[in-house]
């Protein structure tokens, strides 16, 4: 395991410039994040690699997402693509979660990440037609660092400033107590 955290360190040192965007340094993580911020950071790649979505790309970020997923969140997911579906429409989510938005022209990419115990947080910052702040929430199971949410924040704040939680949407639609709007 410890090899790996190192490999994957190594990988994020080794990001070419255009990763970290803006005159960004490349952020300074506790040890025990390394993995998720590894993770986040692959969530991004293929942005970054098109920082101004000019090439004819279609993300999907909810299967990007649903691959590291928790079990819970996965399920969550999968009732929303199922939704869709069905009714061959957009259902809880009409945009892409991983840069808060539908088109992309990104910059000032960073990543800070803490870890305590089998919990982690990375948060993203970046401006896409405006900052953006999201909090990538982590928890690890099974030896695997999974995430468990995904919290649009509106700035730096967070706590103030009426997050969107990517869970607590998706479980107010097709969560045990939900509407049955999308069931």
């Amino acid at each position: 395991m410890r090899l790996a955290a190192l490999l994957l360190a190594a990988s994020l040192a080794a990001l070419p410039p255009a990763a970290w965007a803006g005159g960004a340094e490349p952020p300074q993580s506790t040890p025990q994040a390394i993995v998720p911020q590894a993770i986040v950071e692959a969530l991004y790649r293929p942005y970054l690699a098109d920082p101004h979505a000019e090439k004819d790309t279609t993300i999907d970020s909810v299967a990007q997402v649903r691959r590291r997923a928790t079990p819970a969140l996965a399920r969550l997911l999968d009732a929303n693509r199922a939704c869709e579906k069905r009714t061959q429409g957009i259902c809880a989510l009409d945009f892409d979660i991983i840069i808060d938005g539908q088109d992309w022209d990104l910059s000032g990419f960073g990543l800070q990440a803490d870890a305590s115990g089998d919990t982690a947080a990375v948060t993203a910052r970046f401006s896409n037609l405006g900052p953006r702040v999201l909090a990538y929430h982590f928890v690890r199971t099974g030896g695997r660092w999974l995430i468990d949410d995904l919290v649009i924040l509106k700035d730096d704040a967070g706590a103030a400033d009426h997050p969107w939680s990517l869970k607590d949407t998706l479980a107010a639609e097709y969560g045990p107590t939900a509407r049955k709007k999308h069931r």
